[in-house]
């Protein structure tokens, strides 16, 4: 909407402070320009929007319901919903609203092994109402310039060969991957979203300190010219290698403000008067579990630290290696280690429940997939369809664990048929740590998930530091939701 005001009106100057109060806008010569849905608030009257009536699908949550309507009122969007909180289904409802006013396709982009869960879940809410296809890496191209209805890929197919072409809404699922800014697939989305009016993001919700996460969302769904304008105008640079672009303190309104225009922050529903079935995701038990060093692993150790303990783990590069020596691995060389026979043990002690094993390193993928025969493993090399043949016999329960890494299976995947899972390794990345335990733990679990992180000494430090993180980001992300929703416009 466009407003043009008189400077010499008290009245044109109570309409500008209406403008300048809102999440978004813009001023030329003596107009003030804003989006239509703010219209009421700044004129008293509401502006027609053209965005078609939204009929929502009668087997949604109410908080789903109403953030797809907020979405396709918007156009360009994101949803930052915790884990487990049904994303999938808002943008599904999003892409079957669009696909009946665009004359070109919608495009769904995901991580790779989420592919066919989200064909699965569309197949079993939407039936035949709402074909999906997945379009493979090397079919992309093709479909881009000629598809039809909805198609989904995996961000490994994108690249320079595939140009807009015929597609009319782009929708990116686990789009947390935009955050690496000056990354291969952010610039890939940033390029084939440029100068669509249809867009989504969903994702989790960041951790406070990784608030310039925001700005490839904010860049992408066009809430800011570029990532650099971004950041100035709400963070400052300390310069440190840690968190180093902070919020500025008199910005945090302002930030939370503008973004209210172009997402929603939801950890829990209930904040914004939703029904919270955040209370019905049964617990989650963690469990510290000590494990003996060896003769071998106190040795390496010793000649690595110079301390027969290790009493901090170090940077990246000392925690990696009494991660590894932990793990039954010094300088190349199998070392002994009693993880393996620990974990072992710890699988046989529930043998009605079903398990995920979440490792770090190859070698020590492959030692486990050797003490625990019968489990299923799944590397970076293993074929897709062989990874989707597995999945579906875990889910099936065919399989009673499964060996894996986070940054394999970590993100997105519906597991919730293990009730149990175990960190052989966890170091450094909290991310990785909570994406990987809400597999197992989100809206439809019906039993609690215990996860079992067995330690060595030398690894407890890295251990310690992780879960500290994860209880300060828990209350963090509580107080920034009550932020958001505070300095939003309602």
């Amino acid at each position: 909407m466009r407003v043009t005001l008189n400077t010499s009106s008290i009245d044109d100057y109570r309409t500008f402070l209406k403008v300048k109060s809102l999440p978004h806008y813009r001023f030329v010569g003596g107009d003030a320009i804003f989006p239509d849905q703010y219209a009421e608030l700044v004129t008293g009257k509401k502006a027609h929007v053209e965005a078609g009536e939204y009929i929502p699908s009668d087997f949604l949550f109410d908080y789903q319901r109403d953030i797809a309507a907020m979405a396709i009122m918007k156009r360009k969007f994101a949803v930052f919903a915790d884990c487990g909180l049904g994303k999938t289904l808002i943008f599904a409802e999003f892409a079957k609203h669009v696909l009946g006013r665009v004359s070109g396709s919608v495009l769904i982009v995901s991580p790779l092994m989420v592919v066919g869960q989200t064909i699965s879940e569309f197949e079993r809410w939407y039936g035949d109402d709402l074909p999906i296809e997945q379009v493979r890496a090397k079919d992309l191209a093709e479909w881009a310039e000629n598809g039809s209805g909805i198609g989904i890929t995996n961000f490994e197919a994108l690249g320079d060969h595939v140009d807009q072409g015929n597609i009319s809404c782009l929708i990116v699922d686990e789009s947390s991957m935009l955050k690496s800014h000056y990354g291969k697939w952010g610039a890939e989305i940033l390029r084939l979203g440029r100068g669509l009016d249809w867009k989504l993001c969903v994702t989790g919700t960041p951790a406070p300190n990784d608030r310039i996460e925001y700005a490839n969302h904010a860049v992408f769904l066009d809430a800011e010219p570029s990532i650099n304008a971004f950041l100035a105008r709400y963070f400052v640079n300390r310069g440190e290698k840690k968190e180093r672009w902070v919020i500025k303190p008199h910005a945090i309104g302002p930030f939370y403000r503008s973004m209210s225009h172009w997402s929603i922050f939801l950890t829990r529903p209930a904040t914004y008067g939703w029904k919270d079935h955040a209370d019905d995701i049964p617990p989650i038990n963690v469990h510290i579990e000590r494990v003996e060093m060896t003769t071998s692993q106190i040795e390496a150790i010793q000649e690595h630290t110079g301390s027969l303990i290790a009493t901090h783990a170090g940077g990246i590069g000392s925690r990696s290696i009494l991660g590894q020596i932990s793990k039954g691995s010094y300088k190349g060389c199998d070392i002994e280690t009693r993880k393996p026979e620990y974990i072992r043990e710890l699988i046989d002690s529930w043998p009605e429940e079903q398990t995920i094993i979440w490792c770090l390193y190859n070698d020590e993928q492959s030692k486990l997939a050797k003490y625990i025969p019968e489990a299923a493993s799944i590397t970076g090399s293993t074929p897709l369809e062989r990874r989707e043949e597995i999945i579906g016999d875990f889910k099936s329960g065919r399989v009673r664990t499964l060996i894996t890494k986070p940054k394999i299976l970590g993100f997105g995947l519906n597991l919730q048929c293990a009730t149990r899972q175990i960190f052989s390794g966890l170091q450094d990345s909290y991310e990785q740590y909570y994406q990987a335990v809400k597999r197992s733990n989100r809206v439809g679990s019906t039993r609690p998930l215990n996860v079992h992180i067995p330690v060595t000494d030398a690894e407890y430090p890295m251990i310690e530091t992780v879960l500290e993180k994860a209880h300060r980001v828990q209350l963090d992300a509580e107080e920034q939701e009550r932020e958001f929703n505070a300095h939003a416009i309602k």
